[in-house]
């Protein structure tokens, strides 16, 4: 596991995987929300995002990434240069009680994944947004089952496969 992608709802810990599998793996992690993200919550142009992540993946012989991203040119190419593909899929109700603990946690803060000024918080548009990941999600899961015969393709649905899987490493 050289190259790996990280996908799933918010709340459902991509970020603290990449954390974890960059110390265990000794891989550079890229977390795109903090590369997305400018200060007080506006976004990078489309071209720009897509650019940096082009300038990250050619530098980097390794890494893992963070983030779903799915409608940026970067999304194919993220996944033709990855040789691991991770899908958390452990359903609504635990990725928003992921999202009410991160929120608790991080209250009226920054993450040190995300950039400066972006205070952690919940709205209803993103409430939604986790709410109705299902059928982003199975678009995913359409999309990285065409790399199953070529990559190592893992989903995992619970927080407890997870962790078994992480102590094998």
């Amino acid at each position: 596991m050289n190259k790996i992608i990280i996908l799933g709802s918010s709340g459902t810990g991509k970020t603290t995987l990449a954390r974890t599998l960059s110390k265990k793996l000794n891989i550079k992690a890229l977390h795109l929300d903090s590369l997305y993200w400018k200060k007080n919550w506006r976004n990078i142009e489309k071209t720009e995002f897509n650019q940096k992540m082009k300038v990250f993946l050619t530098k980097n012989q390794s890494w893992v990434i963070d983030g779903n991203y799915l409608n940026n040119s970067h999304f194919k190419y993220r996944l033709d240069l990855a040789d691991t593909i991770i899908y958390l899929d452990y359903g609504v109700s635990v990725a928003l009680k992921g999202i009410f603990q991160r929120a608790s946690n991080y209250k009226h803060q920054v993450r040190s994944d995300m950039a400066s000024g972006c205070v952690e918080g919940i709205d209803q548009d993103f409430l939604k947004y986790v709410a109705n990941f299902s059928d982003k999600g199975k678009m995913i899961k359409a999309i990285i089952k065409k790399y199953e015969n070529k990559k190592r393709v893992l989903i995992f649905n619970s927080r407890k496969q997870l962790s078994e899987f992480i102590n094998t490493l």
